[in-house]
């Protein structure tokens, strides 16, 4: 590109270079309960946050979102055409009875099967891995480790892990769950 520049009727032309501003992108994104936290790189920092496109803020952390579909916008110094991205926040289940009743038998995310690369993780409290619910299982947990071996009554913890389709920023959703065999 160029710009001509004029002083007194005389005209100098100045060659110029426009070079695209890297843009921010959403790396990774914690959920836990309805508080999900996320992760910028690139662009030029300070980075700004919102919900609605309109009201901005400099936390990255937002609270007392509604589950469901979530809209996160990011903008970089330069404050150009926000960076815009959909989270899932999944709905909370924090019990289960599984005791083939019909009621609560089961933790279930086959909802969010749609997600790229979804897995769901079910762990003791001493952190060990009892249970990996995917697309082999629809994304269920019935209170069940080792091939139908009921757990004991108490508190497990859960992950939930999958891709966001644009830039693979990876959301992580974690919580915990009572189980109460009868």
């Amino acid at each position: 590109y160029y710009v001509d520049l004029e002083t007194n009727g005389c005209l100098t032309r100045q060659n110029v270079k426009v070079l695209a501003s890297p843009i921010p992108v959403i790396t990774n994104i914690e959920i836990s309960n309805n508080t999900a936290t996320l992760t910028v790189n690139g662009g030029v920092p300070p980075y700004q946050y919102s919900v609605d496109g309109t009201n901005y803020q400099n936390s990255n952390v937002f609270s007392n979102l509604p589950r469901g579909e979530n809209t996160f916008y990011v903008k970089d110094s330069y404050e150009c055409v926000p960076v815009i991205m959909d989270i899932t926040v999944p709905n909370l289940v924090n019990a289960i009875t599984p005791n083939n009743d019909g009621i609560n038998d089961f933790v279930d995310y086959s909802a969010l099967a749609y997600k790229k690369n979804l897995v769901f993780t079910i762990y003791d409290r001493y952190g060990n891995k009892i249970h990996v619910a995917d697309k082999n299982n629809l994304y269920r947990w019935d209170g069940t480790m080792n091939g139908g071996k009921k757990v004991v009554t108490g508190t497990y913890w859960y992950s939930i892990t999958w891709n966001q389709p644009t830039g693979n920023a990876e959301v992580q959703y974690s919580g915990w769950i009572m189980v109460k065999n009868r």
